[in-house]
Protein backbone atom coordinates (compact mmCIF):
# COMPACT_ATOMS: atom_id res chain seq x y z
CA UNK A 1 0.00 0.00 0.00
CA UNK A 2 2.63 2.75 0.77
CA UNK A 3 4.35 1.76 -2.43
CA UNK A 4 1.17 2.20 -4.04
CA UNK A 5 0.65 5.56 -2.60
CA UNK A 6 4.15 6.34 -3.60
CA UNK A 7 3.50 5.39 -7.31
CA UNK A 8 0.59 7.25 -7.52
CA UNK A 9 2.17 10.38 -5.96
CA UNK A 10 5.03 10.12 -7.98
CA UNK A 11 3.25 10.50 -11.03
CA UNK A 12 1.23 13.23 -9.87
CA UNK A 13 3.93 15.46 -8.93
CA UNK A 14 6.10 14.71 -12.29
CA UNK A 15 3.24 14.80 -14.73
CA UNK A 16 4.03 18.33 -15.89
CA UNK A 17 7.46 17.93 -16.25
CA UNK A 18 6.98 14.93 -19.32
CA UNK A 19 4.38 14.17 -21.68
CA UNK A 20 3.70 10.71 -20.03
CA UNK A 21 4.74 9.24 -16.70
CA UNK A 22 7.33 6.67 -18.25
CA UNK A 23 8.23 3.61 -16.12
CA UNK A 24 11.60 1.22 -16.45
CA UNK A 25 11.99 -1.85 -14.45
CA UNK A 26 15.46 -3.49 -14.10
CA UNK A 27 16.20 -7.00 -12.95
CA UNK A 28 20.04 -7.88 -12.30
CA UNK A 29 18.85 -11.41 -13.09
CA UNK A 30 18.25 -14.76 -11.33
CA UNK A 31 15.09 -14.88 -9.75
CA UNK A 32 12.88 -12.06 -10.41
CA UNK A 33 11.15 -10.10 -7.13
CA UNK A 34 7.79 -10.62 -7.10
CA UNK A 35 6.74 -7.35 -6.46
CA UNK A 36 8.94 -6.08 -9.29
CA UNK A 37 6.66 -8.44 -11.59
CA UNK A 38 3.68 -6.82 -10.02
CA UNK A 39 4.45 -3.45 -10.41
CA UNK A 40 5.63 -3.59 -14.09
CA UNK A 41 2.37 -5.04 -14.51
CA UNK A 42 0.51 -2.26 -12.50
CA UNK A 43 2.62 0.34 -14.95
CA UNK A 44 1.47 -1.05 -17.98
CA UNK A 45 -2.20 -1.16 -17.03
CA UNK A 46 -2.96 -3.50 -14.80
CA UNK A 47 -5.80 -5.88 -15.96
CA UNK A 48 -6.05 -3.38 -19.33
CA UNK A 49 -1.78 -4.47 -19.68
CA UNK A 50 -0.92 -6.28 -22.96
CA UNK A 51 2.39 -6.95 -22.94
CA UNK A 52 4.95 -8.27 -25.16
CA UNK A 53 7.94 -10.30 -24.19
CA UNK A 54 10.84 -10.31 -26.82
CA UNK A 55 13.09 -13.30 -26.27
CA UNK A 56 15.69 -12.41 -28.58
CA UNK A 57 18.97 -12.70 -26.20
CA UNK A 58 18.40 -16.09 -26.06
CA UNK A 59 18.21 -18.72 -28.83
CA UNK A 60 14.69 -20.12 -27.17
CA UNK A 61 11.27 -18.84 -25.45
CA UNK A 62 12.35 -20.97 -22.82
CA UNK A 63 12.84 -18.05 -20.43
CA UNK A 64 10.18 -15.84 -22.01
CA UNK A 65 7.67 -18.76 -20.68
CA UNK A 66 8.72 -18.50 -17.60
CA UNK A 67 8.52 -14.95 -17.37
CA UNK A 68 4.73 -15.24 -18.84
CA UNK A 69 3.80 -17.45 -16.11
CA UNK A 70 5.54 -15.10 -13.00
CA UNK A 71 3.26 -12.07 -14.45
CA UNK A 72 0.02 -13.71 -15.48
CA UNK A 73 -1.10 -13.86 -11.35
CA UNK A 74 -1.29 -9.97 -11.70
CA UNK A 75 -3.74 -10.84 -14.42
CA UNK A 76 -3.04 -8.02 -17.23
CA UNK A 77 -5.51 -8.47 -20.43
CA UNK A 78 -2.69 -10.15 -21.97
CA UNK A 79 0.62 -11.64 -22.43
CA UNK A 80 2.69 -12.18 -26.17
CA UNK A 81 5.81 -13.70 -26.66
CA UNK A 82 7.22 -12.34 -29.65
CA UNK A 83 8.61 -14.77 -31.94
CA UNK A 84 12.66 -15.35 -32.35
CA UNK A 85 13.31 -13.57 -35.09
CA UNK A 86 16.80 -13.26 -36.02
CA UNK A 87 18.72 -10.54 -37.74
CA UNK A 88 19.44 -11.89 -41.27
CA UNK A 89 19.53 -9.22 -44.04
CA UNK A 90 16.93 -11.65 -46.55
CA UNK A 91 14.15 -11.68 -43.51
CA UNK A 92 14.41 -7.79 -42.25
CA UNK A 93 11.88 -6.61 -44.52
CA UNK A 94 9.68 -9.31 -44.58
CA UNK A 95 9.07 -9.75 -40.63
CA UNK A 96 8.96 -6.05 -40.12
CA UNK A 97 5.51 -5.81 -40.20
CA UNK A 98 4.85 -8.75 -38.38
CA UNK A 99 6.84 -7.19 -35.42
CA UNK A 100 5.14 -3.67 -35.90
CA UNK A 101 1.87 -5.45 -36.14
CA UNK A 102 2.46 -7.17 -32.55
CA UNK A 103 4.00 -4.66 -31.13
CA UNK A 104 1.86 -1.66 -31.74
CA UNK A 105 -1.07 -2.36 -28.72
CA UNK A 106 1.69 -3.32 -26.21
CA UNK A 107 1.36 -0.59 -23.13
CA UNK A 108 4.25 -3.53 -21.64
CA UNK A 109 7.63 -4.35 -23.48
CA UNK A 110 9.34 -7.22 -21.00
CA UNK A 111 13.09 -8.30 -22.57
CA UNK A 112 14.74 -11.61 -21.39
CA UNK A 113 18.16 -12.58 -20.22
CA UNK A 114 20.85 -13.92 -22.84
CA UNK A 115 23.89 -12.07 -24.83
CA UNK A 116 22.78 -8.36 -24.88
CA UNK A 117 24.75 -7.95 -28.17
CA UNK A 118 22.53 -10.63 -30.01
CA UNK A 119 19.64 -8.47 -28.68
CA UNK A 120 20.63 -5.31 -29.73
CA UNK A 121 22.14 -6.86 -33.34
CA UNK A 122 17.99 -8.18 -33.72
CA UNK A 123 16.45 -5.25 -32.78
CA UNK A 124 18.55 -2.78 -34.50
CA UNK A 125 18.16 -5.20 -37.75
CA UNK A 126 14.34 -4.36 -37.91
CA UNK A 127 15.71 -0.70 -36.68
CA UNK A 128 13.44 -1.01 -33.68
CA UNK A 129 15.77 1.32 -31.52
CA UNK A 130 14.05 4.90 -32.44
CA UNK A 131 10.64 2.86 -31.95
CA UNK A 132 10.96 1.13 -28.74
CA UNK A 133 12.91 4.65 -27.09
CA UNK A 134 9.29 6.44 -28.77
CA UNK A 135 7.01 4.07 -27.30
CA UNK A 136 8.92 4.30 -23.90
CA UNK A 137 8.26 8.31 -23.77
CA UNK A 138 4.84 7.81 -24.62
CA UNK A 139 4.17 5.66 -21.24
CA UNK A 140 4.66 2.08 -22.51
CA UNK A 141 6.25 0.15 -19.16
CA UNK A 142 9.76 -0.97 -20.23
CA UNK A 143 11.34 -4.15 -18.21
CA UNK A 144 14.63 -6.45 -18.47
CA UNK A 145 16.40 -9.18 -16.77
CA UNK A 146 19.84 -9.51 -16.78
CA UNK A 147 21.19 -9.08 -20.94
CA UNK A 148 17.36 -7.17 -21.32
CA UNK A 149 18.48 -4.77 -18.10
CA UNK A 150 22.34 -4.30 -19.80
CA UNK A 151 20.76 -2.72 -22.84
CA UNK A 152 18.84 -0.12 -21.07
CA UNK A 153 22.00 2.08 -20.86
CA UNK A 154 23.30 4.36 -23.90
CA UNK A 155 26.51 2.76 -23.74
CA UNK A 156 26.32 -0.42 -22.90
CA UNK A 157 28.50 -3.22 -21.35
CA UNK A 158 28.91 -5.74 -24.10
CA UNK A 159 30.05 -8.60 -21.40
CA UNK A 160 32.85 -9.37 -24.14
CA UNK A 161 35.63 -8.28 -21.35
CA UNK A 162 37.00 -9.31 -17.86
CA UNK A 163 34.44 -8.21 -15.30
CA UNK A 164 37.35 -8.25 -12.38
CA UNK A 165 39.67 -5.97 -14.73
CA UNK A 166 40.37 -2.11 -13.31
CA UNK A 167 41.30 -0.39 -16.42
CA UNK A 168 38.18 1.40 -18.03
CA UNK A 169 39.24 1.67 -21.10
CA UNK A 170 39.61 -2.33 -21.97
CA UNK A 171 36.18 -2.77 -21.04
CA UNK A 172 33.84 -3.19 -24.41
CA UNK A 173 31.13 -0.80 -24.45
CA UNK A 174 28.81 -0.81 -27.77
CA UNK A 175 25.47 1.46 -28.45
CA UNK A 176 22.21 0.13 -26.07
CA UNK A 177 18.41 0.95 -26.47
CA UNK A 178 19.17 3.66 -24.42
CA UNK A 179 16.58 4.22 -22.08
CA UNK A 180 18.30 5.38 -19.10
CA UNK A 181 19.71 8.68 -18.86
CA UNK A 182 22.87 9.21 -21.34
CA UNK A 183 25.18 9.79 -17.93
CA UNK A 184 24.14 6.55 -16.75
CA UNK A 185 25.52 2.60 -17.23
CA UNK A 186 24.14 -0.25 -15.52
CA UNK A 187 25.62 -3.56 -14.79
CA UNK A 188 23.66 -6.39 -13.62
CA UNK A 189 24.24 -9.96 -12.13
CA UNK A 190 26.75 -7.35 -10.12
CA UNK A 191 27.74 -8.85 -6.60
CA UNK A 192 27.06 -12.53 -7.78
CA UNK A 193 29.56 -12.66 -10.55
CA UNK A 194 32.12 -9.89 -9.16
CA UNK A 195 31.78 -6.96 -11.39
CA UNK A 196 32.43 -4.11 -9.17
CA UNK A 197 35.61 -3.72 -10.32
CA UNK A 198 34.59 -3.27 -14.05
CA UNK A 199 32.13 -0.72 -13.52
CA UNK A 200 34.25 1.08 -11.19
CA UNK A 201 36.71 1.62 -13.46
CA UNK A 202 34.45 2.60 -15.93
CA UNK A 203 33.39 5.30 -13.71
CA UNK A 204 36.86 6.29 -13.14
CA UNK A 205 37.73 6.54 -16.87
CA UNK A 206 34.47 7.53 -18.90
CA UNK A 207 33.82 11.56 -18.47
CA UNK A 208 30.46 12.52 -16.69
CA UNK A 209 29.30 8.79 -15.84
CA UNK A 210 28.05 7.06 -13.20
CA UNK A 211 27.27 3.38 -12.59
CA UNK A 212 24.48 1.59 -11.18
CA UNK A 213 25.02 -2.00 -10.28
CA UNK A 214 22.08 -4.54 -9.59
CA UNK A 215 22.72 -7.81 -7.75
CA UNK A 216 21.22 -11.11 -8.80
CA UNK A 217 17.31 -11.59 -7.06
CA UNK A 218 17.34 -7.52 -7.13
CA UNK A 219 15.60 -4.51 -9.23
CA UNK A 220 16.06 -1.09 -9.56
CA UNK A 221 12.43 0.85 -10.71
CA UNK A 222 12.39 3.89 -11.69
CA UNK A 223 9.72 6.71 -12.60
CA UNK A 224 10.53 9.27 -15.19
CA UNK A 225 13.88 8.26 -14.95
CA UNK A 226 13.76 10.40 -11.45
CA UNK A 227 12.55 8.59 -8.57
CA UNK A 228 14.50 5.63 -8.15
CA UNK A 229 13.04 2.38 -5.74
CA UNK A 230 15.34 -0.33 -5.43
CA UNK A 231 13.54 -3.78 -4.87
CA UNK A 232 14.77 -7.23 -3.80
CA UNK A 233 16.77 -8.54 -0.57
CA UNK A 234 20.14 -7.50 -1.35
CA UNK A 235 21.09 -3.88 -1.59
CA UNK A 236 21.95 -1.89 -4.97
CA UNK A 237 24.98 -0.16 -5.86
CA UNK A 238 25.74 3.13 -6.61
CA UNK A 239 29.30 4.40 -8.07
CA UNK A 240 30.58 8.14 -9.13
CA UNK A 241 33.62 9.71 -8.59
CA UNK A 242 33.87 12.85 -6.98
CA UNK A 243 36.04 16.57 -7.86
CA UNK A 244 39.72 14.83 -7.16
CA UNK A 245 38.83 11.64 -8.97
CA UNK A 246 37.81 9.27 -6.27
CA UNK A 247 35.53 6.44 -6.15
CA UNK A 248 32.44 6.99 -4.14
CA UNK A 249 30.51 4.09 -3.51
CA UNK A 250 26.76 4.39 -2.12
CA UNK A 251 24.49 1.45 -1.02
CA UNK A 252 20.59 1.59 -1.44
CA UNK A 253 18.36 -1.13 0.05
CA UNK A 254 14.57 -2.22 -0.64
CA UNK A 255 12.40 0.65 -0.63
CA UNK A 256 14.93 3.02 -0.28
CA UNK A 257 13.87 6.00 -2.22
CA UNK A 258 16.63 8.36 -4.13
CA UNK A 259 16.71 10.68 -7.35
CA UNK A 260 18.74 10.37 -10.13
CA UNK A 261 18.66 14.44 -10.43
CA UNK A 262 20.64 14.44 -7.79
CA UNK A 263 23.49 12.45 -9.58
CA UNK A 264 26.05 15.49 -10.39
CA UNK A 265 25.07 17.13 -6.60
CA UNK A 266 25.94 14.99 -4.88
CA UNK A 267 27.61 11.69 -6.44
CA UNK A 268 23.98 9.56 -5.41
Amino acid sequence: MKFTRFLIASSLFFCSFVHATTNLILIGGGKRPTEAMAAFVKAAGGNQAHIVIFPWASGSTQSAESIRNELAPFQPASIEVMPQYFAKKTNSFRYSKKIESQMQNATGIFFTGGDQNKLMKTMNAFELRDRMRAMYLNGVAFAGTSAGTAIMSKRMITGKSDPSNQNGTSVALAEGLGLLPEEIIVDQHFIVRQRFNRLASLVLTQEETYGIGIDENNALYLINNRIARPIGPTQLTLISKTSNRSLLVTYKTDGELFNLFDLKNSGF
